[in-house]
């Protein structure tokens, strides 16, 4: 069976206090998470169901994204798992191993998967590297709707402006405009679609 282990930390964490950003991150994790740990302050390690991981770790992005300054740095394995502790950092396994070499090798990028599978690796590194280029020009406002969007998928622009208080419906349809939301999700389900057929 193959579990997915992500392990992350914080980009700039040092520029606001922790409360500023600690509940928002836990929430992030806890929406697509049901084990993870939040370690040395600003690290952080999870396990993500199969089905939707991609869509998690920009949901967890476009959170931490929508705080001023802030970004997210994340390796993501696809592996087994051996040993299960309570604490996920005490876990051992593939999919540990994988997640952490994903990591170490993030230097400028700021996502990276490895896996079983180098095929999909390749094609999802190359994908996943041109969308995150996107990604990380969002400005708060952008990341603020692209996180309601993942969070409410079926909910239609009104709604969405709803949640986020804004005064036009249109400003939904422009700020998702504004950060390629609609380009990065193809991307997104791609790769996802081809884990799910591997896997």
């Amino acid at each position: 069976m193959m579990h997915v282990i992500i392990i992350g930390d914080l980009v700039n964490s040092r520029s606001l206090h922790s409360s500023t950003w600690l509940n928002v991150l836990e929430e992030a994790l806890t929406k697509y998470s049901k084990k993870f740990d939040i370690f040395r302050g600003d690290s952080f390690q999870a396990e993500l169901q199969l089905e939707n991981c991609l869509d998690a770790i920009y949901y967890i992005k476009s959170r931490i994204k929508s705080l001023e300054n802030l970004d997210v740095r994340i390796g993501l394995g696809i592996g087994g798992i051996d040993y299960v502790d309570n604490y996920i950092k005490n876990s051992t396994g593939e999919a540990f191993i994988y997640s952490g070499e994903a990591f170490d090798h993030l230097n400028k990028d700021l996502f990276a998967a490895k896996s079983a599978f180098p095929e999909w690796d390749n094609v999802t590194n190359t994908m996943m590297s041109l969308a995150m280029e996107l990604a990380n020009k969002w400005t708060v406002n952008m990341a603020e709707t692209v996180a309601v969007a993942i969070e409410y998928p079926n909910y239609n622009q009104k709604e969405l402006a709803k949640i986020l208080k804004r005064k036009y419906q249109s400003q939904i349809s422009t700020e998702l405009g504004k950060a390629n939301w609609w380009k990065i999700k193809k991307a997104i389900d791609y790769c996802q679609i081809e884990l799910m057929k591997i896997c």
